[in-house]
Formats: structure tokens, sequence, C-alpha cells
């Protein structure tokens, strides 16, 4: 879902050139790359997301808009359906708060470039209600399914991967 058929259209684009990639090198085979684009529903409507088991949002680090997008989703998501956010920095019990289902919200901060780096942080919702252990165990499970190297996390500044690159930057800045 995207607000904009451009940005849909960029989305898809940049999908496919990593395919095409993933073709040249040989770890991929031409007739996948047309099955795995077959399977991707670009939408401006976030109503096609209602029967989605899970729900990653991915826009930049902005809390109103991420919190204007959960509140959308929790609109349509079906009950129990996971609702992810990618955020790297911001507090997840905050975005939560939007939501009527605060046990189901969680961080899936994927490290960029997503398609290549293998680290996924999974970070759990405390307040105002701590994210169930169902949906921690369904992200961990996706994790290692997509081929990622899950860590958990709480809510805390930067995290685990940006709270440890801070301790380097601020050394390297001395």
């Amino acid at each position: 879902v995207d607000a904009a058929q451009a940005n849909l259209d960029r989305g898809l684009a940049t999908i496919r050139k990593n395919y095409e990639r993933s073709v040249s090198r040989g770890s991929l085979k031409p007739e996948q790359l047309e099955q795995r684009m077959a399977l991707i529903a670009p939408t401006l409507d976030y109503a096609a997301l209602a029967d989605a088991d899970l729900i990653v949002e991915a826009v930049f680090e902005n809390m109103a808009l991420k919190k204007e997008i959960f509140a959308k989703l929790d609109a349509v998501a079906r009950p129990g359906a996971i609702l992810g956010t990618n955020t790297s920095t911001l507090d997840i019990d905050e975005i939560a708060a939007v939501t009527k289902r605060p046990q189901d919200v969680i961080g899936l901060h994927f490290f960029s470039p997503a398609n290549v780096m293998q680290l996924l942080e999974i970070v759990r919702v405390k307040t105002p209600v701590p994210t169930a252990p169902d949906v921690l165990a369904t992200a961990l499970e996706v994790a290692k399914q997509i081929g990622k190297k899950p860590v958990v996390s709480g809510v805390c500044d930067g995290f685990i991967g940006n709270r440890m690159l801070a301790g380097y930057f601020a050394q390297a800045n001395q």
C-alpha cells in the first residue's frame, strides 16, 4: 500500500531489479522471478489489507505519520492480525497506543538494505499492553522463514543496533 501510484511503480521496479540481479548471479531462476513478482499486489487502498495475517508499515521516521497509518491499519485489519512497524528509533509503545490492539503491535526493524542485511530487530511493546507472546513467537518464526537473524529488544533509545552504533560514533567524533 502506498499513497501514490508513482511510489508503487518505483517500488515494484526496485524489487524487479533486485530479483534480476539474483537471476544474473544464478541464485534465482527467471521463472522464480516472475512467480515472486506475481505474488505482489500493489494497491492504494488500505482495505486490501483486511485479510492479512501480518502487516509491516515501513514509512520514514515520522511519528505523526506512523500514528496516522496505524490508526488506519487498526480500522481495516482483521482481529488477531499482527501490526509491525519498521522503525529504527521511534517509541513503539507510542505507536501501539493509537490502536485498540496494542498486544498485536511489534517492532520489526529491518536493517537497510533489507534484501541483503540479515539482522532483524524484533521490538516488544511494553505499554499500554505488552506484545502478546504469540505475536513475538510469530515474528521470530517469520524471521527464520525469510532468512533473517532475529534479536529481541524492548523499547529503548536506538534499540540494539543503533544504540551500539551511537557509542561507536561518539568515540569516532572524539
